[in-house]
């Protein structure tokens, strides 16, 4: 099996739908549709959904935190933990989350613990891709997911993951409003034709992407006034803040 994406920076400036195509006997395809800053902002329900969905919050649950897959821990959640009233709340903003970013998103089978995305049964390699692209779209530096030769091999690549995660989580905690407004004037001082308002309608991989490239910008114009000044050592070259 394999399965791939049109994921990517410039398509993010032409459409949040994400095209994913799994190849396996037949080629199936399905949709995801990534949130905007405005729409993750204006929705109480996402962060709670996307920390449930990619931190694995389901081991809190477990004896001795014992290992469990991302799509285990949903499964938890909407053919089992979900039923009982003190999790209701938590099941429905999950559900009502997938179904806006995935539609035809489904449970296909409480007893059999089977989830589904229109015709296909979601597995542990599918769902792994699911959330991969998530994180992408919301700034994240993660890895295409990797297939393992053994559940021994898996277990080892896990362990090593959790030990990146949590030094990564201390290093890039969810900005708050305030750190990313700064992000987004700068990336308007650097490029004045884009307004606030058409920054919110962008994911926050677009406006890392952005941010790269106008703080690029800056030192560019910073560089070239020494040029013209002469303030410069003689040979040095200017180069194009894209290259």
């Amino acid at each position: 099996m394999t399965i791939t994406s049109n994921f990517g920076i410039t398509r993010l400036f032409v459409s949040k739908e994400i095209q994913v195509t799994i190849k396996d006997k037949s080629e199936q395809d399905f949709i995801i549709k990534l949130k905007s800053i405005r729409e993750i902002y204006s929705d109480p329900k996402w962060w709670i959904a996307y920390n449930w969905l990619t931190k694995n919050k389901a081991r809190v649950f477990l004896k001795d935190k014992e290992e469990i897959s991302d799509l285990n821990a949903l499964k938890m959640l909407l053919c089992s933990l979900g039923q009982y009233q003190k999790f209701s709340k938590l099941f429905d903003d999950v559900f009502y989350e997938l179904q806006e970013i995935i539609p035809n998103f489904k449970i296909l089978n409480i007893q059999k613990q089977e989830l589904a995305i229109g015709d296909i049964i979601i597995t542990e390699e599918i769902w792994d891709f699911v959330l991969y692209i998530l994180k992408l779209s919301c700034g994240e530096e993660v890895e295409n997911p990797t297939t393992f030769s053994s559940p021994e091999a898996k277990r080892l690549y896990l362990a090593q993951k959790e030990a990146e995660e949590k030094i990564n989580k201390i290093k890039n905690s969810k900005k708050e409003p305030s750190e990313l407004m700064k992000d987004l004037l700068f990336i308007i001082y650097a490029f004045p034709s884009l307004t606030l308002d058409y920054l919110f309608e962008q994911t926050m991989a677009q406006i890392q992407w952005l941010q790269k490239y106008a703080a690029g910008s800056v030192s560019y114009q910073v560089n070239a006034q020494a040029f013209a000044a002469g303030n410069v050592k003689k040979g040095k070259k200017l180069d194009f803040f894209i290259k």
